[in-house]
């Protein structure tokens, strides 16, 4: 049963499906997005990496830790990847939106704003699954600390002097 209970076509608007606003509102966010896990994903997954290097031993304790530093690591380089994958498509949205912006609008060209921002809507639906799940796995990388390490497991500090 599509439509309308009746069986009716869904009724389409004669505008646009896409309000510009809206899009470049998204693509704000995105972009926004973007830069925080650029920022804060390397330096977690350093403290990751630095603190399972020092893991000592063959202990039950020392694997479980060990195990769990490795899920998060790979969580934080999964979150990188995936950011990363993200940032053509934000790149080729941003070259789009500059000739939105730019569009002088002559009757001749009136459905290349619609194209474009079609083609817009695409590259962000795109780009926000690629960043939602870098955000999830950064999520699930700093669910660990790698400050609840037992001490008596580390082997000597990477910087004694620090």
């Amino acid at each position: 049963m599509l439509g309308s209970p009746d069986n009716d076509p869904p009724e389409m608007d004669s505008v646009s499906p896409f309000d510009q606003d809206q899009l470049l509102a998204e693509y704000a966010d995105l972009r926004h997005r973007a830069a925080a896990l650029e920022e804060q994903v390397p330096p977690c997954l350093q403290r990751i990496s630095d603190k399972l290097h020092r893991i000592g031993g063959e202990t039950e304790l020392a694997d479980h830790y060990r195990s769990l530093l490795v899920g998060a690591r790979s969580n934080a380089l999964v979150s990188i990847e995936n950011y990363h994958e993200a940032i053509p498509y934000l790149q080729t949205a941003e070259t789009m939106i500059a000739q939105l912006t730019g569009h002088a609008g002559t009757p001749d060209e009136a459905e290349a704003p619609d194209a474009l921002l079609d083609r817009l809507d695409e590259l962000i639906d795109a780009a926000v699954g690629m960043i939602q799940v870098a955000e999830q796995c950064f999520a699930d990388a700093k669910a660990i600390d790698p400050d609840s390490v037992p001490p008596s497991i580390l082997d000597d500090p990477l910087h004694p002097d620090i």
